[in-house]
């Protein structure tokens, strides 16, 4: 019996061969091409399967099911993270296929189905597989308090809120859908790169705007200019969901992306910048210990000032007048600070910007006295803001440079340099003669003489 079955499975020879070889699996091929959609068969792209109780037949109408379900022959879907590496490594290079979706899905809401206690990913042919929904997580053990035992805490029972609504796991699936919807607008800038379209494709940018939008409305941000150009007042709560989406690593990803997909110019950059700039601490002023997270509140950095080098004077202006209206004083700390620069970093593009535009709108025939106006206005704020700072922490310094021999380097350790040069140009003859002030009692305290003893109250006047 033994003989025979070894016979029809062509292993006759297998006592004969080196114990080498008996432990070596050959490797079986998969052809590309093994059969046609027609349905007509081709034994030469499938491997002759053999089993006790299904016929070759079966076997191969079980596996061309299951490559119908699985496999669209679209490598943007099926080979994704491949095709985009090759994409970055050759950026200028023709690829075989481009890097772009063949057709755009459905975008419909992302409703979960409430009726179902798990979620399940419906595949044809493999029946449901259920997957791990970050909206129901599953508890790992069916745990009881350790006080819910006795009759009085029936009012701490009651006030303990399940994990699905918890705040933080809210802010996460809120991050997760985020994400989701900026691969969504990824497909539509490809789909439009890599193909033509007779009304150019106006349509599809309205939806990728719908899009951008529709997660402004998601983290709830609030637009102080209004609508007509009426003001509307901030309360503290309007930036709660912003802020608990921010707080998390992966939450300042999604912002930094957010940015980078924005096309410059709109409102709707200036409405997430200022945002920003309204929590310019909060984001940007706190020790960041973690490597992983230093990087993404660094890669946030970049983006911001990248969107600000593409702002006009009317958005800086509102941006700079978002930091003044902060009920959180801005970290104005000299750049290399081992503190962390990232609002200084910041707050300095925003000034180059300024004065860019402004040398080129004073020498163009369309300037606009009014926009000039508004960010004059929110620049003698700002500067107010600034040099009240940088005179406190210089009387700060000389005070305790009593039991210090340098206060030289205390003073470039704290004091915004980079801030108050970038100011210089933009400032009238008053802020200059203030900038003049605070340099000589700079130099002295530097020399280490009493003189320079120049009244605060006065400056600050």
């Amino acid at each position: 019996m033994t003989n025979n079955f070894d016979t029809m499975l062509g292993l006759t020879d297998r006592d004969q061969r080196p114990k080498s070889v008996q432990k070596v699996r050959p490797m079986v091929r998969y052809p590309q091409q093994g059969f046609d959609v027609n349905g007509q068969k081709f034994d030469i792209g499938w491997p002759q399967f053999r089993s006790k109780h299904m016929t070759t037949d079966e076997i191969e109408t079980i596996l061309r099911m299951q490559l119908a379900a699985t496999h669209s022959n679209d490598p943007y879907v099926d080979d994704y993270y491949h095709q985009a590496c090759l994409s970055k490594k050759t950026a200028r290079a023709k690829l075989r296929h481009h890097f772009c979706p063949i057709h755009l899905r459905d975008l419909p809401p992302r409703a979960r189905a409430n009726a179902e206690p798990h979620a399940f990913l419906q595949v044809d042919a493999l029946g449901r597989i259920p997957f791990s929904s970050i909206r129901r997580p599953r508890p790992l053990l069916e745990v009881e308090p350790p006080n819910s035992t006795g009759g009085g805490n029936t009012e701490q029972n009651s006030a303990e809120k399940p994990l699905e609504q918890e705040p933080m796991l809210a802010a996460r699936v809120t991050i997760e859908d985020g994400l989701c919807l900026l691969l969504d607008v990824d497909d539509i800038d490809r789909f439009l790169e890599f193909n033509q379209f007779h009304e150019g494709g106006t349509q599809l940018r309205r939806r990728r705007q719908a899009l951008l939008e529709g997660l402004a409305a998601s983290m709830q941000l609030v637009d102080p200019l209004g609508k007509n150009g009426h003001t509307v007042g901030l309360a503290p709560k309007d930036d709660f969901v912003f802020l608990r989406l921010v707080s998390l690593p992966k939450g300042r990803k999604l912002l930094a992306r957010y940015l980078q997909l924005i096309f410059p110019g709109g409102d709707l950059m200036r409405i997430v910048c200022m945002a920003i700039f309204r929590h310019l601490r909060f984001l940007f002023g706190g020790l960041l210990f973690d490597i992983g997270v230093a990087e993404t509140t660094n890669n946030l950095v970049r983006s911001v000032s990248l969107c600000v080098r593409r702002m006009d004077l009317c958005s800086l202006s509102a941006c700079l007048a978002a930091v003044v209206c902060s009920s959180e004083q801005p970290p104005l700390r000299p750049l290399g600070s081992s503190a962390g620069n990232g609002a200084s970093l910041i707050l300095l593009s925003v000034l180059e910007r300024a004065t860019e535009l402004l040398n080129d709108l004073h020498d163009a025939s369309d300037y606009n006295a009014t926009n000039g106006a508004l960010w004059k206005a929110s620049f003698d704020e700002f500067f107010s803001l600034l040099i009240k700072y940088c005179i406190n922490k210089y009387d700060g310094i000389m005070q305790s440079s009593l039991s210090d021999s340098d206060p030289a380097e205390s003073i470039k350790r704290e004091l915004p340099m980079e801030l108050l040069r970038a100011s210089v140009p933009l400032t009238n003859d008053y802020q200059k003669k203030l900038l003049y002030d605070l340099s000589q009692r700079s130099l002295v305290g530097q020399d280490g003489g009493n003189g320079g003893d120049i009244n605060s109250e006065v400056v600050l006047s």
